[in-house]
């Protein structure tokens, strides 16, 4: 038996996330299903700048200065917090790749008076990008960011055997100074949690 295309895996997902969104239609309903599950919607935040670099290959776009393990460094992804100017001066290059020059200027234009910067690192294999499903500040966190892994294009040459890592830099719109808190996840699937659905328009 033949295995499906990555452009046939593709249409699959789509319309697999379509019919997600459009709801149930009954089947199965009981009465824990008319509360909605995930974060609060009143943790939810919109007015946030978001900028991607990929690497296309194995290694980190970032380090942490601050850290000396040139052993792991390969290793290792580092992920940062970033609520001070001292704390930026963590923050290294550690790849060029393209966009990075937009992405200097995305971390010295950070005003920390008023703004927070995260960054943080995925590797994937070359046929998945890596989306920013949504963003959520709960009371006992600085931010919570959630991602998940969609089919890049069809159009895109690549192969599942080529390990690529992907830097988020997200702003934030608010100061944390004194903060360190912090946390990010996600999975395979870009369903938006039942409890959003009505507050954001990208799935």
């Amino acid at each position: 038996m033949s295995l499906p295309t990555r452009r046939q895996v593709l249409r699959a997902g789509g319309a697999s996330l379509v019919a997600a969104l459009a709801g149930c239609s009954g089947e199965g309903s009981s009465s824990s299903s008319d509360v909605p599950s995930g974060p609060s919607p009143d943790t939810l935040v919109t007015d946030y700048d978001h900028l991607q670099l990929r690497n296309d290959a194995e290694a980190a776009v970032f380090r942490d200065a601050a850290r000396d393990d040139e052993d792991t460094e390969s290793l290792y992804l580092d992920d940062f917090l970033v609520t001070t100017d001292e704390e930026r001066e963590n923050v290294a290059l550690a790849a060029e790749t393209d966009g990075i020059d937009e992405a200097r200027a995305f971390i010295d234009e950070t005003d920390f008076d008023e703004q927070t910067l995260v960054i943080t690192q995925h590797r994937t294999d070359a046929c998945h990008r890596v989306k920013l499903l949504y963003v959520t500040h709960p009371p006992d966190s600085v931010v919570d960011l959630d991602f998940c892994r969609p089919l890049r294009p069809a159009s895109v040459e690549c192969s599942v055997d080529d390990r690529h890592v992907v830097a988020s830099l997200v702003r934030l719109p608010y100061s944390s100074q004194g903060e360190s808190s912090w946390g990010h996840g996600g999975g395979s699937s870009c369903r938006i949690p039942s409890s959003l659905r009505t507050e954001t328009e990208d799935a």
